[in-house]
């Protein structure tokens, strides 16, 4: 019954992020990896406008006031309340090994770990592994579609995007009846301890790049299939990604996940 079940789950899937890539796809006369480019830098704009004004005081403030060493407990603590994520998208993928390897990391983080704050289970050699809903979407043949920016989220395909109601509904805050009054401050606490993080890539982006959208759009787009093709070279990042032939590499190194703006770790 579970077979049958994940395997309506994976058809489901792969039907609508299909229809949806194959009504962009469509279009002419635009860049086929980015078709929707107007509405994308609208958006861009948006959230740099929240950045600059509200995000980024903020995590300048929580730099300058929180110490380091509780500002390290804090994201290990997120890191690991989230991490549920990964698990359940290493048995997607057919992982089993490293899913349990990773179930016994969560495990002992928030037991030893003391809930987390403390990261003993990579002293026990068990490292953190990066995994998602896009990147089992990707596993299962799915391509990525056309790139979309969602604001706070950051830069996303419509593939991709697909990782963040799958983290929600993972997400043990989700399923826990608690009051607004302690998941609305844990929630932006989470936020601003993620833009704190990449503080100083954000920076050199906006001071060095031509072009930060592109710039954005590109380091995504690499670092996304760097992760889908461990190990392999990315495609130019102005090629049809509907079209992307598994076996074909290109001279690009994949970008850090740093260079990008938001999305969950």
């Amino acid at each position: 019954m579970r077979t049958i079940t994940l395997r309506w789950v994976r058809v489901i899937c792969l039907c609508a992020v299909d229809l949806l890539t194959g009504c962009a796809g469509n279009s002419k006369n635009v860049n086929p990896v980015d078709p929707y480019e107007k509405a994308n830098r609208f958006l861009y704009n948006v959230n740099e406008d929240l950045d600059r004004w509200a995000l980024k005081p903020i995590s300048d403030a929580y730099l300058k006031f929180v110490p380091t060493f509780l500002r390290v407990c804090l994201g290990n603590a997120f890191d690991n309340l989230t991490y549920g994520d990964v698990i359940l998208n290493d048995f997607l993928q057919g992982e089993a090994r490293q899913g349990v390897g990773d179930l016994g990391r969560m495990a002992l983080n928030s037991t030893l770990g003391i809930g987390g704050l403390f990261d003993v289970a990579t002293d026990l050699h068990l490292p953190a592994h990066q995994t998602d809903f896009g990147l089992t979407l990707a596993q299962w043949g799915v391509k990525p579609g056309p790139y979309l920016f969602i604001p706070v989220f950051g830069p996303s395909t419509v593939r991709d995007c697909t990782r963040y109601g799958v983290a929600v509904l993972d997400d043990p805050i989700t399923w826990i009846d608690a009051p607004w009054a302690a998941t609305i401050p844990l929630s932006f606490t989470y936020i601003i301890d993620t833009r704190s993080r990449y503080g100083a890539e954000l920076r050199f982006r906006s001071e060095t790049a031509i072009d930060p959208y592109v710039f954005t759009r590109t380091a995504y787009l690499q670092y996304r299939e760097g992760l889908t093709h461990p190990g392999k070279t990315s495609p130019p990042p102005d090629q049809d990604l509907y079209d992307v032939d598994d076996d074909t590499s290109s001279t690009t190194q994949p970008a850090s996940q740093a260079t990008t703006q938001g999305g969950k770790r």
